[in-house]
Protein backbone atom coordinates (compact mmCIF):
# COMPACT_ATOMS: atom_id res chain seq x y z
CA UNK A 1 0.00 0.00 0.00
CA UNK A 2 2.85 2.51 0.93
CA UNK A 3 4.52 1.76 -2.66
CA UNK A 4 1.44 1.72 -4.03
CA UNK A 5 0.89 5.56 -2.51
CA UNK A 6 4.32 6.78 -3.82
CA UNK A 7 4.09 5.90 -7.00
CA UNK A 8 0.63 8.00 -7.31
CA UNK A 9 3.03 10.59 -5.59
CA UNK A 10 5.27 9.88 -8.43
CA UNK A 11 2.42 10.27 -11.02
CA UNK A 12 1.25 13.89 -9.96
CA UNK A 13 4.62 15.27 -9.64
CA UNK A 14 5.32 14.44 -13.57
CA UNK A 15 2.49 15.06 -14.53
CA UNK A 16 2.90 18.72 -12.69
CA UNK A 17 6.18 19.05 -14.19
CA UNK A 18 4.80 18.23 -17.59
CA UNK A 19 2.52 20.78 -17.57
CA UNK A 20 5.18 23.69 -16.26
CA UNK A 21 7.60 22.65 -18.76
CA UNK A 22 4.94 22.73 -21.36
CA UNK A 23 3.69 26.11 -20.61
CA UNK A 24 7.86 27.62 -20.93
CA UNK A 25 7.89 25.85 -24.35
CA UNK A 26 4.51 27.58 -25.28
CA UNK A 27 6.03 31.04 -24.20
CA UNK A 28 9.14 30.24 -26.25
CA UNK A 29 7.83 28.97 -29.16
CA UNK A 30 4.53 27.44 -29.25
CA UNK A 31 2.77 27.04 -32.14
CA UNK A 32 -0.06 28.80 -33.81
CA UNK A 33 -2.96 28.02 -35.99
CA UNK A 34 -2.69 29.28 -39.40
CA UNK A 35 -1.47 28.77 -43.05
CA UNK A 36 2.04 27.35 -43.21
CA UNK A 37 4.30 29.00 -45.31
CA UNK A 38 8.07 28.25 -46.33
CA UNK A 39 11.43 29.97 -46.11
CA UNK A 40 14.75 29.78 -45.30
CA UNK A 41 16.99 30.67 -42.85
CA UNK A 42 20.45 32.27 -42.46
CA UNK A 43 21.85 28.82 -43.29
CA UNK A 44 19.44 28.42 -46.36
CA UNK A 45 17.63 25.52 -45.04
CA UNK A 46 13.97 25.82 -45.40
CA UNK A 47 12.06 25.92 -42.66
CA UNK A 48 8.42 26.28 -42.35
CA UNK A 49 6.64 29.57 -41.00
CA UNK A 50 2.97 29.19 -39.43
CA UNK A 51 0.55 32.32 -39.63
CA UNK A 52 1.10 33.97 -36.24
CA UNK A 53 -0.49 37.09 -34.39
CA UNK A 54 1.69 39.31 -32.10
CA UNK A 55 1.33 41.86 -29.95
CA UNK A 56 2.80 45.30 -29.77
CA UNK A 57 2.43 47.41 -26.65
CA UNK A 58 3.10 51.42 -26.74
CA UNK A 59 2.39 54.52 -24.73
CA UNK A 60 0.18 57.34 -27.25
CA UNK A 61 -0.81 60.75 -26.79
CA UNK A 62 -3.92 61.07 -25.27
CA UNK A 63 -5.08 62.72 -28.31
CA UNK A 64 -4.97 59.93 -30.48
CA UNK A 65 -8.22 58.57 -31.84
CA UNK A 66 -9.13 54.89 -31.63
CA UNK A 67 -9.90 55.57 -35.14
CA UNK A 68 -6.14 56.33 -35.98
CA UNK A 69 -4.98 53.51 -34.00
CA UNK A 70 -6.85 50.95 -36.04
CA UNK A 71 -6.03 52.25 -39.31
CA UNK A 72 -2.43 52.36 -38.10
CA UNK A 73 -2.58 48.72 -37.22
CA UNK A 74 -3.54 48.36 -41.28
CA UNK A 75 -0.85 49.62 -42.42
CA UNK A 76 1.90 47.98 -39.98
CA UNK A 77 -0.16 44.60 -40.95
CA UNK A 78 0.29 45.77 -44.61
CA UNK A 79 4.12 45.32 -44.02
CA UNK A 80 4.32 42.42 -41.69
CA UNK A 81 1.68 39.67 -43.03
CA UNK A 82 3.51 39.24 -46.72
CA UNK A 83 6.81 39.65 -45.15
CA UNK A 84 7.31 37.78 -42.17
CA UNK A 85 3.14 36.21 -42.58
CA UNK A 86 2.33 37.95 -38.99
CA UNK A 87 -0.37 39.94 -38.19
CA UNK A 88 0.43 42.41 -35.50
CA UNK A 89 -2.44 43.38 -32.74
CA UNK A 90 -1.29 47.28 -31.94
CA UNK A 91 -2.46 48.29 -28.24
CA UNK A 92 -1.20 52.10 -27.97
CA UNK A 93 -1.73 52.89 -24.68
CA UNK A 94 -2.50 56.79 -23.28
CA UNK A 95 0.64 57.18 -22.32
CA UNK A 96 -0.58 58.38 -18.34
CA UNK A 97 -2.11 55.25 -18.24
CA UNK A 98 0.53 52.87 -20.30
CA UNK A 99 2.62 51.85 -17.70
CA UNK A 100 0.17 50.56 -15.19
CA UNK A 101 -1.83 49.26 -17.75
CA UNK A 102 1.06 47.06 -19.21
CA UNK A 103 2.09 45.80 -15.36
CA UNK A 104 -1.69 44.94 -14.80
CA UNK A 105 -1.77 42.80 -17.74
CA UNK A 106 1.54 40.95 -17.17
CA UNK A 107 0.32 40.03 -13.61
CA UNK A 108 -3.36 39.35 -15.15
CA UNK A 109 -1.76 36.78 -17.28
CA UNK A 110 1.05 35.36 -14.54
CA UNK A 111 -2.27 35.02 -12.55
CA UNK A 112 -4.05 33.33 -14.98
CA UNK A 113 -1.59 30.56 -15.46
CA UNK A 114 -1.14 29.99 -12.04
CA UNK A 115 -4.60 29.11 -11.77
CA UNK A 116 -4.85 27.26 -14.70
CA UNK A 117 -2.10 25.04 -14.01
CA UNK A 118 -3.35 24.49 -10.27
CA UNK A 119 -6.44 23.67 -12.04
CA UNK A 120 -4.91 21.27 -13.82
CA UNK A 121 -2.94 19.64 -11.31
CA UNK A 122 -6.08 18.78 -9.57
CA UNK A 123 -7.65 17.56 -12.21
CA UNK A 124 -5.05 14.61 -12.57
CA UNK A 125 -4.58 14.36 -8.30
CA UNK A 126 -8.87 13.13 -8.73
CA UNK A 127 -8.14 11.27 -11.73
CA UNK A 128 -5.71 9.01 -10.04
CA UNK A 129 -7.31 8.84 -7.05
CA UNK A 130 -10.89 8.00 -8.80
CA UNK A 131 -8.86 5.34 -10.63
CA UNK A 132 -7.64 4.06 -7.29
CA UNK A 133 -11.00 3.89 -6.03
CA UNK A 134 -12.76 2.40 -9.13
CA UNK A 135 -14.81 5.91 -10.39
CA UNK A 136 -15.27 6.08 -14.07
CA UNK A 137 -16.47 9.33 -16.29
CA UNK A 138 -14.60 12.51 -16.64
CA UNK A 139 -13.42 14.86 -13.81
CA UNK A 140 -14.84 18.52 -13.84
CA UNK A 141 -13.01 21.02 -12.11
CA UNK A 142 -13.83 24.58 -11.44
CA UNK A 143 -12.16 26.16 -13.67
CA UNK A 144 -13.52 24.38 -16.66
CA UNK A 145 -16.96 25.12 -15.32
CA UNK A 146 -15.56 29.15 -15.29
CA UNK A 147 -16.66 30.70 -18.78
CA UNK A 148 -13.48 32.72 -20.19
CA UNK A 149 -14.46 36.03 -21.77
CA UNK A 150 -15.36 35.83 -25.64
CA UNK A 151 -12.41 37.68 -27.64
CA UNK A 152 -14.88 40.75 -27.90
CA UNK A 153 -15.07 40.78 -24.26
CA UNK A 154 -11.90 41.02 -22.98
CA UNK A 155 -10.62 44.88 -22.06
CA UNK A 156 -8.13 44.49 -25.26
CA UNK A 157 -9.79 43.84 -28.23
CA UNK A 158 -7.53 40.17 -28.94
CA UNK A 159 -8.88 40.58 -32.80
CA UNK A 160 -6.86 41.98 -35.58
CA UNK A 161 -9.37 43.90 -37.45
CA UNK A 162 -7.69 44.10 -40.77
CA UNK A 163 -6.30 40.00 -40.50
CA UNK A 164 -9.44 38.52 -39.76
CA UNK A 165 -7.57 35.49 -40.95
CA UNK A 166 -5.11 35.30 -38.67
CA UNK A 167 -5.33 33.51 -34.88
CA UNK A 168 -6.45 35.76 -32.46
CA UNK A 169 -4.64 36.76 -29.69
CA UNK A 170 -4.37 34.28 -26.84
CA UNK A 171 -6.08 34.97 -23.09
CA UNK A 172 -2.49 34.73 -21.84
CA UNK A 173 -0.43 35.80 -24.77
CA UNK A 174 1.89 39.73 -24.51
CA UNK A 175 4.83 39.70 -26.95
CA UNK A 176 6.81 43.18 -27.68
CA UNK A 177 6.28 46.21 -25.13
CA UNK A 178 7.89 48.88 -24.33
CA UNK A 179 9.75 49.50 -20.96
CA UNK A 180 9.80 53.54 -20.33
CA UNK A 181 13.18 53.87 -18.27
CA UNK A 182 15.89 51.71 -16.33
CA UNK A 183 13.81 51.16 -13.31
CA UNK A 184 10.91 49.21 -14.72
CA UNK A 185 13.20 47.01 -17.51
CA UNK A 186 15.18 45.87 -14.36
CA UNK A 187 11.82 45.17 -12.64
CA UNK A 188 10.45 42.90 -15.67
CA UNK A 189 13.82 41.39 -16.11
CA UNK A 190 14.49 40.93 -12.36
CA UNK A 191 11.23 38.99 -11.98
CA UNK A 192 11.45 37.20 -15.14
CA UNK A 193 8.79 38.83 -17.43
CA UNK A 194 11.36 38.64 -19.97
CA UNK A 195 12.75 36.72 -22.84
CA UNK A 196 16.30 36.44 -22.74
CA UNK A 197 16.91 37.63 -26.42
CA UNK A 198 21.14 36.83 -26.49
CA UNK A 199 20.41 33.85 -29.22
CA UNK A 200 18.54 35.89 -31.36
CA UNK A 201 20.88 39.00 -31.58
CA UNK A 202 23.51 36.77 -31.97
CA UNK A 203 21.62 34.75 -34.96
CA UNK A 204 18.52 36.33 -37.07
CA UNK A 205 18.64 39.64 -35.34
CA UNK A 206 22.63 40.16 -35.74
CA UNK A 207 21.77 43.11 -38.07
CA UNK A 208 20.43 45.16 -34.91
CA UNK A 209 24.37 44.61 -34.33
CA UNK A 210 24.93 47.49 -37.20
CA UNK A 211 22.33 50.12 -36.43
CA UNK A 212 22.37 49.87 -32.65
CA UNK A 213 25.40 51.55 -31.21
CA UNK A 214 27.04 49.08 -28.93
CA UNK A 215 27.01 51.35 -25.56
CA UNK A 216 23.21 50.60 -25.92
CA UNK A 217 23.28 46.91 -25.90
CA UNK A 218 26.13 46.90 -23.40
CA UNK A 219 23.86 48.66 -21.11
CA UNK A 220 21.05 46.60 -21.65
CA UNK A 221 22.99 43.93 -20.36
CA UNK A 222 21.20 42.41 -16.61
CA UNK A 223 23.38 39.80 -14.96
CA UNK A 224 24.79 38.66 -18.22
CA UNK A 225 22.30 38.41 -20.41
CA UNK A 226 20.33 41.04 -22.71
CA UNK A 227 16.55 41.04 -22.05
CA UNK A 228 15.81 44.37 -24.25
CA UNK A 229 16.71 46.44 -27.33
CA UNK A 230 17.25 50.01 -26.05
CA UNK A 231 16.18 52.50 -28.78
CA UNK A 232 18.53 54.53 -30.49
CA UNK A 233 18.92 58.21 -29.43
CA UNK A 234 21.36 61.05 -28.64
CA UNK A 235 22.96 60.54 -25.70
CA UNK A 236 25.04 62.88 -23.32
CA UNK A 237 26.10 66.06 -23.32
CA UNK A 238 29.46 67.58 -24.76
CA UNK A 239 31.33 70.00 -22.73
CA UNK A 240 33.72 72.02 -25.57
CA UNK A 241 37.34 73.78 -25.29
CA UNK A 242 37.11 77.27 -27.39
CA UNK A 243 40.56 78.86 -28.87
CA UNK A 244 40.29 82.37 -30.13
CA UNK A 245 41.73 81.93 -33.84
CA UNK A 246 42.40 85.25 -34.12
CA UNK A 247 44.71 85.44 -31.19
CA UNK A 248 46.52 82.53 -31.59
CA UNK A 249 47.35 84.02 -35.03
CA UNK A 250 48.62 87.32 -33.53
CA UNK A 251 50.34 85.36 -30.40
CA UNK A 252 52.00 82.99 -33.53
CA UNK A 253 50.82 79.95 -31.52
CA UNK A 254 50.35 76.46 -32.97
CA UNK A 255 46.30 75.73 -31.91
CA UNK A 256 46.87 72.28 -32.06
CA UNK A 257 49.17 72.44 -28.92
CA UNK A 258 46.56 74.50 -26.99
CA UNK A 259 43.38 71.85 -26.57
CA UNK A 260 44.07 72.30 -22.59
CA UNK A 261 43.43 74.80 -20.08
CA UNK A 262 47.09 73.54 -18.61
CA UNK A 263 48.26 73.46 -22.17
CA UNK A 264 46.85 77.32 -22.71
CA UNK A 265 49.36 78.82 -19.98
CA UNK A 266 51.31 80.90 -21.97
CA UNK A 267 48.39 81.51 -24.50
CA UNK A 268 46.58 83.25 -21.84
CA UNK A 269 48.86 85.19 -19.93
CA UNK A 270 49.91 86.80 -23.29
CA UNK A 271 45.85 87.58 -23.76
CA UNK A 272 46.02 89.12 -20.26
CA UNK A 273 49.30 91.34 -20.91
CA UNK A 274 48.35 91.98 -24.60
CA UNK A 275 44.63 92.14 -25.30
CA UNK A 276 42.60 93.17 -22.26
CA UNK A 277 39.81 94.32 -24.65
CA UNK A 278 38.94 90.55 -24.60
CA UNK A 279 38.07 88.41 -21.64
CA UNK A 280 41.07 85.77 -21.02
CA UNK A 281 39.21 82.44 -20.10
CA UNK A 282 35.10 82.25 -20.07
CA UNK A 283 33.00 79.41 -18.15
CA UNK A 284 33.35 76.99 -15.86
CA UNK A 285 36.14 74.28 -15.52
CA UNK A 286 35.08 70.73 -14.03
CA UNK A 287 37.56 68.02 -14.31
CA UNK A 288 36.80 66.02 -17.21
CA UNK A 289 36.33 62.59 -16.97
CA UNK A 290 35.92 61.39 -13.60
CA UNK A 291 34.02 59.10 -11.50
CA UNK A 292 33.75 59.47 -7.92
CA UNK A 293 33.26 56.44 -5.49
CA UNK A 294 31.02 57.12 -2.15
CA UNK A 295 27.52 56.65 -0.90
CA UNK A 296 26.13 59.31 -3.90
CA UNK A 297 26.29 58.56 -7.36
CA UNK A 298 29.29 59.03 -9.58
CA UNK A 299 29.22 62.38 -10.83
CA UNK A 300 29.27 63.69 -6.80
CA UNK A 301 32.84 64.53 -5.49
CA UNK A 302 34.99 61.96 -3.65
CA UNK A 303 38.61 61.87 -2.72
CA UNK A 304 38.29 58.36 -4.05
CA UNK A 305 38.14 58.71 -8.13
CA UNK A 306 39.08 57.19 -10.81
CA UNK A 307 39.42 58.78 -14.31
CA UNK A 308 38.03 57.29 -17.31
CA UNK A 309 38.24 58.13 -20.88
CA UNK A 310 37.02 56.21 -24.09
CA UNK A 311 40.29 54.37 -23.89
CA UNK A 312 40.08 53.13 -21.05
CA UNK A 313 40.36 49.33 -20.15
CA UNK A 314 39.31 46.98 -17.71
CA UNK A 315 41.93 46.34 -15.21
CA UNK A 316 42.52 44.44 -12.34
CA UNK A 317 45.53 46.33 -11.21
CA UNK A 318 43.33 48.73 -9.21
CA UNK A 319 45.93 50.94 -8.08
CA UNK A 320 45.74 52.41 -11.94
CA UNK A 321 41.59 52.41 -11.83
CA UNK A 322 41.13 54.14 -8.01
CA UNK A 323 42.97 56.54 -7.03
CA UNK A 324 43.19 59.52 -4.04
CA UNK A 325 42.28 62.28 -5.93
CA UNK A 326 45.18 64.50 -4.77
CA UNK A 327 47.36 62.02 -6.44
CA UNK A 328 46.22 62.96 -9.73
CA UNK A 329 48.00 65.79 -11.28
CA UNK A 330 45.27 66.18 -13.81
CA UNK A 331 42.78 66.88 -11.24
CA UNK A 332 44.87 69.15 -8.83
CA UNK A 333 47.17 71.03 -11.51
CA UNK A 334 43.72 72.16 -13.30
CA UNK A 335 42.19 72.89 -10.45
CA UNK A 336 45.07 75.13 -9.17
CA UNK A 337 45.02 76.87 -12.36
CA UNK A 338 41.09 77.74 -12.73
CA UNK A 339 41.45 78.83 -9.13
CA UNK A 340 44.01 81.37 -9.81
CA UNK A 341 42.80 82.94 -13.01
CA UNK A 342 39.08 83.71 -10.80
CA UNK A 343 41.63 84.70 -8.16
CA UNK A 344 42.80 87.67 -10.43
CA UNK A 345 39.77 88.00 -12.38
CA UNK A 346 40.23 86.61 -15.54
CA UNK A 347 37.31 84.70 -15.51
CA UNK A 348 33.90 85.17 -16.82
CA UNK A 349 30.67 83.29 -16.74
CA UNK A 350 28.48 86.11 -18.48
CA UNK A 351 25.91 85.03 -21.01
CA UNK A 352 26.89 88.78 -22.62
CA UNK A 353 31.17 88.50 -22.74
CA UNK A 354 32.01 88.74 -25.54
CA UNK A 355 35.27 87.96 -27.64
CA UNK A 356 37.42 85.47 -25.35
CA UNK A 357 40.62 83.49 -25.21
CA UNK A 358 39.57 80.39 -24.24
CA UNK A 359 36.04 78.75 -22.80
CA UNK A 360 34.32 76.52 -21.64
CA UNK A 361 30.94 75.83 -23.18
CA UNK A 362 28.59 72.96 -22.46
CA UNK A 363 26.26 72.60 -25.97
CA UNK A 364 25.02 70.59 -28.89
CA UNK A 365 27.52 70.10 -31.72
CA UNK A 366 24.34 72.25 -33.52
CA UNK A 367 24.60 74.95 -30.61
CA UNK A 368 28.41 74.94 -30.74
CA UNK A 369 28.70 75.65 -34.44
CA UNK A 370 27.98 79.11 -33.83
CA UNK A 371 31.82 79.34 -32.36
CA UNK A 372 33.74 77.56 -35.34
CA UNK A 373 34.68 80.88 -37.59
CA UNK A 374 36.18 82.50 -34.55
CA UNK A 375 37.23 79.80 -32.25
CA UNK A 376 39.04 76.41 -32.53
CA UNK A 377 36.53 73.87 -31.00
CA UNK A 378 38.17 71.04 -28.80
CA UNK A 379 36.11 68.28 -27.21
CA UNK A 380 36.65 68.65 -23.22
CA UNK A 381 34.41 66.38 -22.24
CA UNK A 382 32.66 63.72 -24.26
CA UNK A 383 28.90 63.33 -23.83
CA UNK A 384 29.17 60.63 -20.82
CA UNK A 385 26.69 57.50 -21.41
CA UNK A 386 25.08 55.93 -18.63
CA UNK A 387 22.66 52.86 -18.31
CA UNK A 388 20.13 55.26 -17.32
CA UNK A 389 20.39 57.14 -20.02
CA UNK A 390 20.87 53.96 -22.47
CA UNK A 391 17.95 52.65 -21.13
CA UNK A 392 15.72 55.26 -21.35
CA UNK A 393 13.09 53.37 -23.63
CA UNK A 394 13.40 49.32 -24.46
CA UNK A 395 11.76 47.23 -26.11
CA UNK A 396 11.46 44.07 -24.70
CA UNK A 397 9.88 40.65 -25.41
CA UNK A 398 7.58 38.94 -22.96
CA UNK A 399 8.33 35.76 -21.26
CA UNK A 400 4.46 34.74 -22.38
CA UNK A 401 5.12 35.55 -25.97
CA UNK A 402 3.84 33.46 -28.29
CA UNK A 403 7.30 32.92 -30.31
CA UNK A 404 10.91 35.34 -29.12
CA UNK A 405 12.18 34.73 -32.41
CA UNK A 406 9.24 36.03 -34.18
CA UNK A 407 8.55 38.88 -32.11
CA UNK A 408 12.11 39.83 -32.48
CA UNK A 409 12.14 40.11 -36.20
CA UNK A 410 9.67 42.77 -35.62
CA UNK A 411 11.80 44.74 -33.08
CA UNK A 412 14.43 44.35 -35.65
CA UNK A 413 11.85 46.10 -38.19
CA UNK A 414 11.47 48.86 -36.09
CA UNK A 415 15.43 49.45 -35.64
CA UNK A 416 16.50 49.15 -38.93
CA UNK A 417 13.21 49.20 -41.75
CA UNK A 418 11.97 52.75 -41.59
CA UNK A 419 9.08 51.97 -43.54
CA UNK A 420 7.61 50.49 -40.35
CA UNK A 421 9.17 52.96 -37.93
CA UNK A 422 7.81 55.90 -39.46
CA UNK A 423 4.13 53.81 -39.88
CA UNK A 424 4.12 53.57 -35.45
CA UNK A 425 5.83 56.91 -35.21
CA UNK A 426 3.25 58.75 -37.28
CA UNK A 427 0.75 56.68 -38.76
CA UNK A 428 -0.73 55.55 -42.22
CA UNK A 429 0.50 57.05 -44.88
CA UNK A 430 -2.08 58.85 -47.01
CA UNK A 431 -4.04 59.08 -44.02
CA UNK A 432 -1.98 60.84 -41.33
CA UNK A 433 1.06 61.66 -43.66
CA UNK A 434 1.81 61.88 -47.14
CA UNK A 435 5.60 62.70 -48.89
CA UNK A 436 6.08 66.18 -49.84
CA UNK A 437 5.34 66.38 -53.75
CA UNK A 438 8.07 68.91 -54.60
CA UNK A 439 10.37 66.67 -52.03
CA UNK A 440 10.38 63.27 -51.64
CA UNK A 441 12.95 63.07 -48.52
CA UNK A 442 10.79 64.84 -46.41
CA UNK A 443 6.94 64.03 -44.81
CA UNK A 444 3.83 66.12 -44.78
CA UNK A 445 1.22 66.15 -41.88
CA UNK A 446 -2.17 65.21 -43.21
CA UNK A 447 -3.88 64.56 -39.73
CA UNK A 448 -3.45 64.55 -35.89
CA UNK A 449 -5.50 62.10 -35.16
CA UNK A 450 -2.70 59.93 -34.35
CA UNK A 451 0.57 61.33 -32.17
CA UNK A 452 3.75 59.61 -30.47
CA UNK A 453 6.75 60.06 -28.77
CA UNK A 454 9.79 59.65 -31.10
CA UNK A 455 11.79 58.22 -28.27
CA UNK A 456 9.29 55.20 -27.82
CA UNK A 457 8.73 53.47 -31.25
CA UNK A 458 12.19 52.20 -32.29
CA UNK A 459 15.54 53.82 -33.87
CA UNK A 460 14.82 57.69 -34.08
CA UNK A 461 18.03 58.02 -36.36
CA UNK A 462 16.02 55.35 -39.19
CA UNK A 463 12.66 57.80 -39.76
CA UNK A 464 11.64 62.12 -39.85
CA UNK A 465 12.42 63.47 -37.11
CA UNK A 466 9.73 65.68 -37.65
CA UNK A 467 7.48 67.00 -40.52
CA UNK A 468 9.10 68.67 -42.79
CA UNK A 469 12.90 67.59 -41.86
CA UNK A 470 14.81 65.32 -43.59
CA UNK A 471 17.14 61.72 -42.11
CA UNK A 472 20.32 63.89 -42.42
CA UNK A 473 19.06 65.85 -39.85
CA UNK A 474 20.16 62.81 -37.56
CA UNK A 475 23.79 62.68 -38.49
CA UNK A 476 25.18 65.03 -35.76
CA UNK A 477 23.68 63.10 -33.22
CA UNK A 478 24.96 60.34 -34.68
CA UNK A 479 28.32 61.62 -35.04
CA UNK A 480 27.91 62.64 -30.72
CA UNK A 481 27.11 58.75 -30.31
CA UNK A 482 30.08 58.26 -31.97
CA UNK A 483 32.11 60.29 -29.93
CA UNK A 484 30.39 59.26 -26.52
CA UNK A 485 31.67 56.81 -23.99
CA UNK A 486 30.17 54.38 -20.95
CA UNK A 487 32.84 53.84 -18.54
CA UNK A 488 34.03 50.84 -18.15
CA UNK A 489 32.97 50.97 -14.41
CA UNK A 490 29.46 51.69 -15.23
CA UNK A 491 28.77 47.68 -15.30
CA UNK A 492 30.25 48.07 -12.00
CA UNK A 493 27.57 48.10 -9.93
CA UNK A 494 26.40 46.47 -6.23
CA UNK A 495 29.65 47.99 -4.40
CA UNK A 496 26.94 49.88 -2.07
CA UNK A 497 26.05 46.87 0.23
CA UNK A 498 24.92 46.19 3.81
CA UNK A 499 28.56 45.83 4.85
CA UNK A 500 29.50 48.85 4.03
CA UNK A 501 26.67 50.96 4.70
CA UNK A 502 27.78 52.81 7.86
CA UNK A 503 31.37 53.56 6.10
CA UNK A 504 29.87 54.84 3.20
CA UNK A 505 27.85 57.21 5.32
CA UNK A 506 30.62 58.44 7.31
CA UNK A 507 33.03 58.17 3.97
CA UNK A 508 29.98 61.14 2.42
CA UNK A 509 30.38 63.32 5.50
CA UNK A 510 34.13 63.13 5.50
CA UNK A 511 34.00 64.39 1.26
CA UNK A 512 31.82 66.75 2.25
CA UNK A 513 34.21 68.26 4.49
CA UNK A 514 36.85 67.89 1.98
CA UNK A 515 35.07 69.64 -0.83
CA UNK A 516 33.88 72.84 1.44
CA UNK A 517 37.61 72.85 2.54
CA UNK A 518 39.41 73.37 -0.69
CA UNK A 519 36.46 75.59 -2.17
CA UNK A 520 37.29 77.68 0.51
CA UNK A 521 40.88 77.89 0.09
CA UNK A 522 42.77 80.32 -2.14
CA UNK A 523 44.86 78.94 -5.25
CA UNK A 524 48.15 79.36 -3.05
CA UNK A 525 46.29 77.50 -0.37
CA UNK A 526 45.42 74.65 -2.39
CA UNK A 527 48.89 74.38 -3.80
CA UNK A 528 50.61 74.44 -0.92
CA UNK A 529 48.15 71.60 0.85
CA UNK A 530 49.12 69.82 -2.40
CA UNK A 531 52.50 70.25 -3.02
CA UNK A 532 53.27 69.29 1.00
CA UNK A 533 51.32 66.13 0.63
CA UNK A 534 48.71 66.94 3.28
CA UNK A 535 45.80 66.39 1.74
CA UNK A 536 47.34 63.21 0.15
CA UNK A 537 48.12 62.29 3.75
CA UNK A 538 44.45 63.32 5.21
CA UNK A 539 42.59 60.97 2.52
CA UNK A 540 45.41 58.35 2.94
CA UNK A 541 44.45 58.06 6.72
CA UNK A 542 40.83 58.56 6.71
CA UNK A 543 39.74 55.30 8.43
CA UNK A 544 36.76 54.57 6.05
CA UNK A 545 39.08 55.62 3.14
CA UNK A 546 41.20 52.96 4.06
CA UNK A 547 38.61 50.11 4.48
CA UNK A 548 36.76 50.90 1.14
CA UNK A 549 40.01 50.39 -0.61
CA UNK A 550 40.83 47.40 1.27
CA UNK A 551 42.86 45.10 -0.22
CA UNK A 552 42.94 41.56 1.42
CA UNK A 553 46.63 39.89 2.09
CA UNK A 554 48.14 36.86 3.94
CA UNK A 555 50.02 39.07 6.44
CA UNK A 556 46.19 40.41 7.73
CA UNK A 557 45.85 38.47 10.36
CA UNK A 558 49.02 39.36 12.29
CA UNK A 559 48.58 42.78 11.47
CA UNK A 560 45.24 43.13 13.10
CA UNK A 561 43.24 43.84 9.47
CA UNK A 562 40.76 41.45 10.37
CA UNK A 563 36.76 41.40 9.80
CA UNK A 564 36.45 41.77 13.84
CA UNK A 565 37.70 44.62 13.68
CA UNK A 566 36.16 46.35 10.75
CA UNK A 567 38.28 45.03 7.53
CA UNK A 568 35.95 43.23 5.74
CA UNK A 569 36.44 42.16 1.99
CA UNK A 570 33.27 42.38 0.80
CA UNK A 571 32.70 45.73 2.00
CA UNK A 572 35.95 47.12 0.35
CA UNK A 573 34.96 48.87 -3.37
CA UNK A 574 38.51 48.24 -4.59
CA UNK A 575 38.23 44.49 -3.71
CA UNK A 576 34.67 43.99 -5.19
CA UNK A 577 35.94 45.49 -8.31
CA UNK A 578 39.39 43.37 -8.56
CA UNK A 579 36.72 40.62 -7.81
CA UNK A 580 34.54 41.42 -10.39
CA UNK A 581 37.24 42.34 -13.09
CA UNK A 582 38.93 39.18 -12.32
CA UNK A 583 35.81 36.99 -12.75
CA UNK A 584 35.32 39.27 -16.00
CA UNK A 585 38.43 38.54 -17.70
CA UNK A 586 38.08 34.72 -17.32
CA UNK A 587 39.61 34.66 -13.54
CA UNK A 588 42.79 35.72 -14.36
CA UNK A 589 45.06 37.55 -11.34
CA UNK A 590 47.31 40.49 -12.73
CA UNK A 591 50.23 38.97 -13.76
CA UNK A 592 48.61 35.57 -14.84
CA UNK A 593 49.89 34.44 -17.84
CA UNK A 594 47.49 34.63 -20.67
Amino acid sequence: MKHKFLCILLCISMLASGILLSGCANSEGGTSVGTDTTGEDDNNAVVTRSSMTLTLWVPTSPDTTEEAIAQTEEAINKVTQPLYDTAIKLYAIPEDEYDEAVKERVHTIEKTIAEEEQAEIEKRKQEIENAKNGVTGDVTTVAQTTAKPSDTESEYSMIVTSAPQYPHVEATQMDIFLMRGLEDYEYYANNMYLSPLDEDLAGSSKVLKSYIYPDFLNAAVIDGVTYGIPNNHAVGEYTYFLVNKRLIAEEYENPDMITTLESAQKFISNVIAYHQDVTPIYGVYEPNYYEYWSGQDPQTFSVLASRITQSSIYDVDVKSVFRNIFSISNFTQNTYLYKSYVEQGHVSTADNVGEFGVGFIKATPEEIAQYEDEYYINIHQAPRGTKEEYCKAVFGVSSYTKNVSRSMEIITMLNTNTELRTILQYGAEGTHWKYDEEDNSIIVQLSDAYKMNLMDTGNMFITYPDYGKKLDYWDAAKAQNLDSYYPITSSFSGYQNDDNKALLQEFDAFNRQIKAEIDAMSAAEFKANVDNGSLRERVENNDAYKKLTYIPTGSDATTGLTVENGWIPNASIVNLWKEYVTELLGGKEPGAEA
